[in-house]
C-alpha cells in the first residue's frame, strides 16, 4: 500500500519525487565531504602534532608617557618580545604582522614588522617600538593615568598580529600582552618583570 501511495505521488506531482531525490543526494555529498574533511585533518594532526605557539614580552620601557590637558598622550614606548615555535615537524611563516599598544583600550600606537620565516623549536626577537601623540577620550582615561602615574607604573597592553603559515594552510594569530610598565622617571616604580602573552587563533 505504501508503495502504491508512492508511486501513485510520483505520477502526480514528478517534480517534487526529483526535489527530493536531489535534496538526498546533495545531503549524502555533503555528508561525504565533511567525514573526508575531518579525517583528512585529523591525519594531518596526527603527522604534525601541532603545538601553540608561545610568547613572551622580556623588557618593556617608556622613555615618555605624557597625558596633556587636552587628553592627547604623547609616548616613547621600547618593546622586546619572543616569539617560540615549539614544533619539531611544522616550520610557520609570519606574514602581514603588525603590533598594536593600548591604553586604557584605547590604541595610541601603531607598528608594523617585518616578515619572518620560524623553523622548528626557533625562537624570534621581535622589538617593536611606539612613538608619537595620540588623543585619548573620556575623563576616566585622564583619572586612571594620574592615579597610575602617581603609582609609579602604567598598565599598558601590547598585541601582536600575524598571519601565520605552513605548507598545506594558513590562519591569523593574535598575541595580547598586559604589562605594567615603570613610569618614566618615577622612584617609586616597580621594575618590568617578564611577562608571559596570551595566543589566539
Amino acid at each position: 500500500m505504501g508503495s502504491a501511495s508512492r508511486a501513485v505521488s510520483c505520477l502526480c506531482c514528478p517534480c517534487k519525487c526529483l526535489a527530493c531525490g536531489l535534496f538526498s543526494c546533495l545531503c549524502s555529498i555533503l555528508v561525504s565531504l565533511a567525514v573526508t574533511l575531518g579525517i583528512l585533518v585529523l591525519i594531518l594532526y596526527l603527522i604534525f602534532k601541532p603545538h601553540m605557539i608561545a610568547a613572551t614580552v622580556d623588557s618593556a620601557s617608556l622613555a615618555q608617557f605624557n597625558l596633556s590637558t587636552t587628553s592627547t598622550l604623547t609616548y616613547d614606548l621600547n618593546v622586546t618580545m619572543t616569539v617560540r615555535n615549539p614544533n619539531t615537524r611544522v616550520g610557520l611563516y609570519y606574514d602581514d604582522v603588525q603590533s598594536l599598544a593600548y591604553y586604557k583600550d584605547q590604541r595610541f600606537g601603531y607598528t608594523t614588522l617585518d616578515a619572518f620565516y620560524q623553523g622548528t623549536q626557533a625562537s624570534t626577537k621581535l622589538s617593536p617600538e611606539f612613538h608619537g601623540n595620540q588623543l585619548l577620550q573620556g575623563d576616566v582615561t585622564a583619572a586612571e593615568f594620574r592615579q597610575e602615574q602617581s603609582a609609579g607604573n602604567f598598565a599598558v597592553n601590547v598585541d601582536l598580529n600575524a598571519k601565520l603559515r605552513v605548507k598545506v594552510w594558513a590562519f591569523k594569530a593574535k598575541i595580547s600582552c598586559q604589562l605594567s610598565v615603570p613610569a618614566p622617571g618615577a622612584a617609586n616604580a616597580s621594575p618590568f618583570q617578564p611577562t608571559n602573552c596570551k595566543v589566539w587563533f
